[in-house]
């Protein structure tokens, strides 16, 4: 696109988006997390490269802590272009791609060298989920660890896979829904940023969520355990209005990716540190860390192994496709 062209592709999408035609490229971000989150310092990261790359002529605004979109709503309003870029867990995706749910297959990626391997930039996971993304309206810039799910519960102790059974349990998505339904519990959709009032109000008996969320979002102070079942993975994508990227000039798509690369790779060699950061300091405030026993894991493990093909019948041959490919991923990376 040469710039004449270019130019009048911006005039166009400005007008698409409310922006004022004369004004640099400004990208708002919503992100649910306080910006003093891992995910929100990331943002933080993204954008100090932005905005020294362009010389200050691409300006990224951050809407922390839900001021904008919850969670639930980030990839609609992303694709619809009420604004121009977004943060969601990979889960809230599922509505429209139901074959994202791969993260949520109970215990398909239940080490950091799995999780790493599935989630590299072009793996023959993650390819195929960023290109069902980028055809919906939303592309993703990169993708943000939230790290493995674990439980969380307040005034009791689950060890095993029956301990669910009666309980109310928060979670974020239908394949977490069904993870808890299966086990007898009563699964209860709650967004991020509404959770912590569940708790403690009792509204739910405990929850699922990653360590990191304990430390964000202050949980210690409503609930009582963490079982680490490492049932999960946890992952938020940082998507960017598709129509808006087609506008833009090669040299600011350059920009964009080149900082989106340097933030993923920052957070992912760091994020090992902030889980045990997060367990730490979950501990120090009085939490108790129940580690499972391999019979433990195990009973979980039969409990849930239906669970890949209701997987699989809801996503599809896309979602058959990806569970070949997380099963046959290198050796060295599973244990």
């Amino acid at each position: 696109m040469n710039r004449s062209l270019a130019m009048l592709a911006g005039l166009a999408l400005a007008a698409v988006l409310g922006l004022p035609a004369e004004a640099g490229l400004k990208l708002r971000v919503t992100l649910q997390l306080p910006i003093s989150s891992h995910l929100g310092q990331n943002l933080l990261l993204f954008k100090d490269r932005v905005v020294a790359a362009s010389d200050g002529e691409i300006e990224i605004e951050i809407y922390p802590s839900a001021q904008l979109f919850t969670d639930k709503e980030v990839p609609l309003a992303v694709a619809s272009g009420q604004i121009e870029m977004g943060v969601a867990s990979l889960a809230r995706f599922a509505g429209t791609i139901p074959a994202v749910d791969i993260f949520n297959v109970p215990f398909l990626f239940n080490t950091e060298a799995l999780v790493r391997a599935a989630t590299a930039p072009g793996s023959p996971v993650r390819a195929p989920l960023d290109e069902a993304m980028v055809a919906k309206g939303a592309r993703p810039l990169w993708w943000q660890p939230y790290g493995q799910a674990v439980l969380l519960m307040r005034e009791v102790i689950v060890r095993r896979p029956g301990d669910l059974a009666g309980l109310k349990i928060r979670t974020f998505g239908k394949a977490l829904e069904g993870f808890v339904n299966a086990l007898d519990g009563a699964a209860v959709n709650i967004s991020g940023s509404r959770q912590f009032l569940a708790y403690e109000r009792g509204t739910v008996d405990g929850g699922t969520t990653g360590l990191i969320g304990v430390r964000e979002r202050k949980l210690y102070q409503v609930l009582d355990t963490i079982t680490l079942t490492n049932h999960t993975d946890i992952e938020f994508i940082v998507i960017i209005n598709e129509a808006l990227w087609q506008g833009l000039e090669p040299a600011q798509r350059t920009i964009l990716t080149t900082a989106a690369r340097i933030a993923e790779e920052d957070l992912r060699d760091r994020f090992p540190a902030l889980e045990e950061e997060a367990r730490d300091l979950a501990v120090d405030n009085g939490m108790e860390v129940i580690t499972l026993s391999g019979d433990d894991i195990a009973a979980w493990r039969k409990a849930t192994a239906p669970l890949a093909a209701t997987y699989v019948e809801a996503a599809g041959p896309l979602g058959a496709r990806l569970l070949d490919a997380a099963r046959t991923l290198p050796a060295t990376a599973g244990d």
